[in-house]
């Protein structure tokens, strides 16, 4: 019984250094959209963005 509690905190311990502190979202370039068949993403500066959204889609006909 000692073993599991031990198991338990340790791995729970391993789990929440994982986590990333108070960030649910991703701020890295690997996490934002990218363009597709239908849509092309734009990625705009900080100092050129109309508001706090830092990349508009744009519809692409055919």
């Amino acid at each position: 019984m000692k073993i599991r509690l031990v198991l338990l905190v340790v791995g729970t311990s391993l789990l929440s250094a994982c986590a990333s502190p108070g960030d649910n979202g991703c701020n890295k370039t690997l996490c934002r959209p990218l363009s597709e068949n239908h849509s092309l993403t734009v990625w705009w500066p900080s100092d050129i963005r109309s508001g706090v959204q830092d990349y508009s889609q744009v519809s692409v006909g055919r």
